[in-house]
């Protein structure tokens, strides 16, 4: 029998063992060439229904010593009729023409089914007229085998047919396969068209022995060599899934080195950026690994920028405080200046003295340009406030 096991199992000693089969009758005692289609009945039990009970020849003889017995007793001295022998006569004959007639019929049935594909049940069938064939008496000694041979000859054609369209599905399931494995990028995919390819296979039922085991083993190299491929390319991924982990565990280290330190510079920035752009570019590195680094190396991150961004804040304001300080301070000054012209301004209509007049005229105006500079950089600090 083929073994059961799926693709996602190894591949066991059962599972190459060649699938049995039936031999082709050329005898009476013979069974028939194939087993039952269905993937589930055991070859052996198969052939134990179909292989006939070979006719007893003490009965064969029995029945045909019989009939000649009472037909050379019919007459007696040319003109007596032995009663005894008629008797024996008539029943011998009847039962041997019956027997004719049941098997003949038994016969064109065979030949009915011969082109059926509807191998489950024709198979169920052409056992039940085995088993039928088997409770039919003798049919007279120039008859019988030559019955047998027509009866078997019409199962025969049956299962060759089967074998046939049995071989025709195993090998189209080959090339399925063939080509389904051919440049896998999907393995779990491809591994599943395969598992369904099985139980193609089993359903198809056996093709013959000999036939059966070479289909058998094209399509279990197949499977073979596809499971090779994916467990040497799953090797390969968790390596580099190793390699990977490794590499992104020495950066959440860094990163958290970093963070720790407090230190809000302009390089530690630049290098934790550095950190989240080379951690991005190594790659999987395998469940759960790669989650865990990610959530350690995030919070990492978070720890450093929200630092820096609460350094930045405080920066912010102690910088607004020294630029408001020195709005205050400049715009005292401000309205010094223009204190100070409004008392030159009174003085200027207290005298008539020409020198002191240009005088105080030269401090109004320097007072003026000197708000005006200050009013400027007042108006300047508000914007960069």
């Amino acid at each position: 029998m083929e073994p059961e096991a799926k693709l996602s199992q190894d591949i066991t000693p059962e599972e190459v063992a060649e699938a049995a089969g039936e031999q082709s009758v050329t005898e009476e005692e013979a069974a028939p060439s194939v087993s039952d289609v269905a993937a589930q009945e055991q070859p052996e039990a198969a052939i134990a229904d179909e292989q006939p009970s070979v006719e007893e020849p003490a009965t064969a003889e029995a029945l045909e010593s019989e009939a000649s017995a009472s037909e050379a007793n019919e007459a007696k001295d040319g003109v007596a009729v032995d009663m005894d022998a008629t008797e024996g006569v008539a029943p011998a004959r009847s039962r041997m023409n019956l027997a004719r007639i049941q098997k003949e019929a038994l016969i064109e049935r065979a030949k009915e089914l011969a082109d059926s594909t509807d191998w489950r049940k024709t198979s169920e069938e052409q056992r039940a007229l085995m088993d039928e064939w088997r409770t039919v008496g003798y049919a007279g000694k120039d008859v019988n085998d030559k019955l047998w041979e027509d009866f078997q000859a019409a199962r025969q054609q049956f299962f060759s047919h089967r074998e046939a369209e049995v071989v025709k599905i195993k090998q189209q399931i080959i090339e399925e396969a063939r080509e389904a494995t051919t440049d896998v990028t999907r393995w779990v995919a491809t591994a599943t068209k395969l598992d369904e390819l099985m139980d193609r296979w089993k359903a198809a039922g056996n093709s013959g022995s000999e036939q059966d085991k070479e289909l058998w083993d094209a399509f279990n190299s197949i499977r073979r060599d596809f499971r090779n491929r994916r467990k040497a390319d799953m090797d390969e991924r968790r390596a580099k899934a190793r390699a990977n982990a490794d590499a992104k565990r020495a950066i959440v280290d860094e990163a958290k080195k970093i963070a720790e330190a407090g230190e809000y510079s302009r390089e530690n920035s630049d290098r934790m950026r550095q950190l989240d752009k080379d951690y991005k570019a190594i790659g999987f590195a395998g469940k759960p690994a790669n989650d865990t680094l990610w959530a350690a190396f995030s919070e990492a991150k978070k720890s450093y920028w929200d630092g820096n961004n609460a350094a930045r804040d405080e920066q912010r304001r102690k910088r607004s405080e020294r630029l408001q300080e020195v709005v205050e301070r400049k715009s005292g000054q401000i309205e010094y200046l223009k204190s100070q012209n409004e008392t030159l301004t009174t003085r200027l209509g207290s005298t008539l003295d020409p020198e002191k007049i240009a005088k105080i005229k030269s401090w109004i105006e320097q007072n003026d340009e000197r708000a005006a500079d200050l009013e400027g950089d007042v108006e300047d600090i508000k914007r960069k406030m």
